[in-house]
């Protein structure tokens, strides 16, 4: 009988499998076929949600389409591999604009903007802050809910937002080059008076648009928290438990190539002159190496504005649940929590708002899940920061061009990043790993990563700045050690600190600007494969009588990663040997450099990425089977939520608090500290070397707890056997399948 029942289902089961509805009377009598009734995909009434559909209702009901425009040729696209797509999709675009372009924009927006760090990072907070809100909301409010609908809308929110970001290039007028004063900019004027600031001066009238740019980041994060939590969710009860995590792998992936596209491309759309549209910046005399120049950083949110609305059209168009998700959702809960099972039998019941605080203390109190969703905190973290000061670190630590340290960072991120989504979603689908396994494998891979903090030890050899990091030199008066730009070479030309210019002297040293190099002229301008340089002459602070042996000894240390006016600095030698009082003694950018150690550092760093993403996915699907069916989307959000609140968040500050902790000279405006100009680099690596180590450590610790509290339901699996995985009357025939 028991066989039977198995086969043929319940009393209450075969109404559900042959579409039937059965009354049942007081008197337990049963009147039978009153008539097929077929539930609304989209009600909401609980009695419908009991209803099982079979194959006929599923393929007449949930359909691929728009409202009642549901044509047979569309139904192609109804399927989990097509929503992974456009997911993918959109996570490639929204990782390229949120976590790519606008980390490369940040110090662009802070020139042509004339904001402070501190106000910049306002701009990048601002998508996790409106994302720590709005979260747990969506999270639970669209647990039962069409997600594609609440999905498309978050799609379309994203795209408003991109466009209100590029408003103020067009509102602000066009961009007022400072301190245009010709050829004479910024050189050695004896007994020339500072600039200071008048007594009432407030913030500069650009300074108002940060919050256009808040706002529109906030739009961005607003739009992405429905498709990472939902849209999570949606894939995981529209697919076999094998394939989730190869899904989410895939979706991450794209959202870290999107990453590194927009490192790289920003960096290009950057060499375009913001205002090309109204003026011609030859016009102005300016080129991408001139510190006043502003990239035209606004192009890309009207591109990825427009490419959201056009998403946004597909996603719409899939069905509240996929055909056979009934199924595959009573297959997840074999593997929750034993404490989870409490639960209501029913998966699909839909929680009220008076469940909202059961449900969430039963998460909390589920240990496997709160310390999975730590470690995700404290990778988190990692990511973050790295994100945000990666680029800064290779052009700090090994004296590289910002263009080529963002590029850098996006060859690091391609393979690191998407390599190490996909290869952990890979990992847990080809060894069929249950959730004891899968946490044993992130315990292992954060224990490697850890070891790879090493590379922050590495540098090259200390470029020396005047007044910073050595004496100045000039007729044997040698300036304070203690950051001090001022010696008596330019005592007398009262130079400002506001600008960072930097120029390379004949003697080797970088000097802060051509004034406090003691330059009284312009030599000339000269052309180089980026443009037009700067040429100083007549510079009081630079020794001569050294020059001609240190361009001689870095004629062939010159790299093409250094700026033009090094590499133009030998060749002009070489034809003003004869004439050394003809030529000039500075020359606009920093000295070059041999240093070969970059090139061991990105793969170290390369290592170390792949190591924290490849936790990822695998993490996620962690997370989703070690909770109830009902929990599943209120888990994700409450995860995301922690993420935002206890990492990625704080990550950016704590990194940049630290790299700020190591700096030699910081911009003055207005007697009030800007951002920093010099950093001692030594103590930069040691204080990230720390961070790096105390970070993974706390990872380590969260995964060890994690496996050691995990539990799982004691009907499937035993304490003495966990991995021998549950087979039931319907998936006996994917025995062989099973995830371990």
């Amino acid at each position: 009988m028991n066989n039977l029942r198995d086969i043929f289902g319940s009393q209450d089961e075969k109404s559900n499998i042959w579409g039937s509805s059965y009354l049942k009377l007081d008197s337990g009598k049963e009147l039978h076929n009153v008539g097929t009734q077929y539930p609304d995909p989209d009600s909401e009434d609980e009695s419908e949600a009991e209803i099982i559909e079979d194959e006929e209702w599923e393929k007449k009901h949930l359909r691929y389409g728009w409202g009642k425009f549901t044509p047979d040729c569309l139904q192609v696209f109804n399927s989990i591999r097509w929503y992974v797509f456009f997911t993918c999709v959109f996570s490639l675009f929204q990782g390229y604009l949120v976590n790519g372009v606008i980390n490369a924009i940040i110090s662009t927006l802070e020139k042509r903007f004339e904001l402070p760090s501190s106000k910049s990072g306002l701009i990048v907070s601002s998508n996790d802050f409106i994302a720590f809100f709005l979260v747990l909301f969506i999270s639970f409010y669209g647990g039962e809910r069409h997600k594609p609908r609440l999905i498309g809308i978050g799609i379309i929110t994203l795209g408003i937002g991109s466009f209100i970001f590029s408003l103020p290039h067009f509102l602000a007028g066009s961009y007022s080059v400072s301190g245009d004063l010709g050829d004479f900019e910024n050189a050695c004027y004896v007994n020339a008076t500072s600039n200071t600031c008048s007594a009432g001066q407030t913030e500069s009238s650009v300074q108002k648009y940060l919050y256009v740019f808040m706002l529109a980041n906030a739009l961005h994060g607003a739009g992405s928290t429905p498709m990472f939590t939902l849209g999570t969710t949606y894939i995981d009860n529209n697919t076999k438990a094998k394939n989730t995590s190869f899904y989410l792998g895939l979706i991450y992936a794209a959202a870290s190539l999107g990453v590194a596209a927009g490192y790289m491309l920003g960096a290009q759309t950057l060499s375009i002159y913001t205002d090309f549209d109204k003026v011609d910046p030859e016009d102005l005399n300016l080129s991408p190496i001139d510190p006043r120049w502003v990239g035209a950083w606004w192009i890309n949110f009207l591109i990825v504005g427009c490419v959201m609305m056009l998403i946004t059209v597909p996603v719409l168009g899939f069905p509240k649940r996929l055909p056979g998700s009934k199924k595959l959702l009573e297959e997840r809960e074999e593997e929750a929590y034993v404490s989870a099972n409490t639960e209501s039998d029913d998966p699909t019941q839909k929680p009220g708002w008076r469940e909202f605080p059961r449900m969430l203390i039963a998460l909390l109190m589920n240990p496997t899940f709160l310390f999975l969703a730590l470690a995700t905190c404290t990778e988190g973290m990692i990511v973050s920061g790295i994100a945000a000061f990666g680029a800064k670190f290779f052009q700090e630590k090994f004296n590289l061009p910002a263009a080529f340290a963002g590029l850098l960072m996006g060859i690091v991120t391609v393979p690191g990043a998407g390599g190490g989504m996909l290869l952990g979603g890979l990992l847990v689908k080809k060894l069929k790993l249950r959730v004891r396994g899968i946490i044993r494998m992130d315990l292992i891979v954060a224990i490697i990563a850890l070891i790879f903090g090493c590379m922050f030890f590495i540098q090259c050899p200390k470029v020396q700045m005047a007044g910073v990091t050595s004496h100045y030199i000039s007729k044997g008066d040698f300036g304070d050690m203690d950051s001090n730009l001022t010696g008596s070479c330019n005592a007398l030309c009262h130079c400002s600190s506001k600008s960072y210019e930097p120029v390379c002297g004949m003697d080797g040293l970088i000097y802060f600007s051509p004034c406090h190099a003691g330059c009284s002229e312009d030599y000339k301008w000269m052309e180089g494969p980026m443009g037009k340089f700067k040429a100083y002459s007549n510079c009081s602070c630079v020794q001569n009588s050294f020059a001609y042996q240190f361009m001689m000894a870095n004629m062939s240390k010159v790299m093409d990663t250094t700026t033009t006016a090094t590499t133009v600095m030998s060749s002009t030698a070489s034809s003003n040997q004869t004439n050394a009082t003809a030529m000039p003694n500075a020359f606009q950018g920093i000295c070059p450099s041999d240093c070969k150690l970059i090139w061991v550092v990105v793969p170290l760093l390369f290592i170390g990425m792949l190591m924290t993403f490849s936790t990822v996915s695998p993490t996620q699907t962690a997370t989703l089977r070690c909770v109830a069916a009902k929990q599943k989307t209120l888990a994700i959000g409450v995860q995301w939520l922690v993420l935002r609140l206890l990492g990625t968040t704080p990550g950016p500050l704590i990194l940049g608090s630290i790299i700020d902790s190591a700096c030699r000279v910081w911009q003055e405006v207005c007697s009030e500290t800007g951002s920093c100009w010099v950093y001692e680099k030594t103590d930069m690596g040691v204080k990230m070397f720390i961070w790096w180590c105390l970070t993974k450590s706390l990872s380590v610790l969260f995964y060890f707890c994690a496996q050691y509290f995990y539990k799982p339901a004691e009907k499937i699996v035993s304490d003495d056997d966990e991995d021998m995985p549950s087979i039931k009357p319907y998936d006996f025939v994917d025995a062989k399948e099973s995830v371990i």
